[in-house]
C-alpha cells in the first residue's frame, strides 16, 4: 500500500465544482462558475495576498480560479478593480469561500 498514490489519487478524483450564483445571472439563468479543486500551493498564493490585504485576497480568488464551463478564466487583473469596489461583497465572498472550500459566514452563524 502506498499511502502517497492514495492520497493522489484521491485528490485526482474531485471533481469540478459547479456554483450557481443567481445575483449574476441573466434571464437564462445563473451565472455557473466552475472551478477545479485548489492545491495546498494554490491556497499558499492566497493567503500570501491575504497579508497585504485579507478581503481583497478574495477578489484574487475569483481571478485566479473562476473558470467558464470551458475552463477559460471568467476574471482577469483588468477586472480587479470593479471587484474589489463595483461589486456586491457578500456575493463575491461567497463564490471565493465555495472556492477555497472554506464556510461561508451563513453557515458559520448556523453552528
Amino acid at each position: 500500500m502506498d499511502i502517497i498514490e492514495n492520497a493522489k489519487q484521491h485528490f485526482q478524483q474531485k471533481e469540478t465544482k459547479h456554483i450557481e450564483v443567481p445575483e449574476w445571472g441573466d434571464e437564462n439563468g445563473p451565472l455557473i462558475i466552475y472551478a477545479e479543486p485548489l492545491t495546498l500551493n494554490d491556497k499558499q498564493r492566497v493567503y500570501k495576498k491575504a497579508k497585504e490585504g485579507e478581503l481583497l485576497s478574495l477578489a484574487w480568488v475569483l481571478i485566479w480560479f473562476a473558470r467558464d464551463k470551458n475552463g477559460e478564466n471568467l476574471f482577469t487583473i483588468e477586472h480587479k478593480h470593479a471587484l474589489i469596489h463595483a461589486v456586491d461583497p457578500a456575493v463575491l465572498s461567497k463564490i471565493a469561500n465555495e472556492i477555497m472550500e472554506a464556510p461561508t459566514v451563513e453557515e458559520l452563524e448556523k453552528k
